[in-house]
């Protein structure tokens, strides 16, 4: 049973990632609030700024781009006549009122890449000998 954790922390981890990069790529390409989360997020947060330009990337380069959009309006929507209402505190509104799921996708896919990496990295290894 004890072998089985490292394997679920990297699948949870790499599919937390790829749900950030996915909401924080089309959050970055909306027309309402794109310009104003680009500009925020590089002095915000330094994790939502590397989830923000790579996933704009990524998701450019998919081929997804629109249902990317749709995702966050559908995710963040409500958010963003307040966003646009009062930008410097932007960021700020939109870590209060982030969904659920979001949220835990971005604190917990680096977290468990971590905990995984740890665990690899703690597994006992095989000792060889000569002969």
């Amino acid at each position: 049973m004890k072998r089985i954790w490292v394997p679920v922390c990297f699948i949870l981890g790499f599919a937390m990632l790829a749900h950030s990069l996915y909401f924080w790529g089309g959050l970055a390409s909306t027309e309402q609030v794109g310009a104003l989360v680009r500009e925020r997020t590089s002095t915000f947060s330094f994790l939502a700024w590397c989830y923000m330009s790579s996933g704009q990337g990524v998701v450019e380069m998919v081929g997804w781009k629109q249902a990317a959009i749709e995702y966050a309006q559908g995710e963040a929507g409500a958010i963003f006549p307040a966003m646009v209402a009062n930008p410097y505190v932007a960021m700020d509104t939109l870590f209060k009122e982030m969904p659920s799921l979001v949220r835990l996708s971005y604190y917990g896919g680096p977290l468990l890449l971590l905990l995984g990496i740890f665990g690899h990295l703690r597994k006992p290894k095989p000792f060889k000998t000569f002969g």
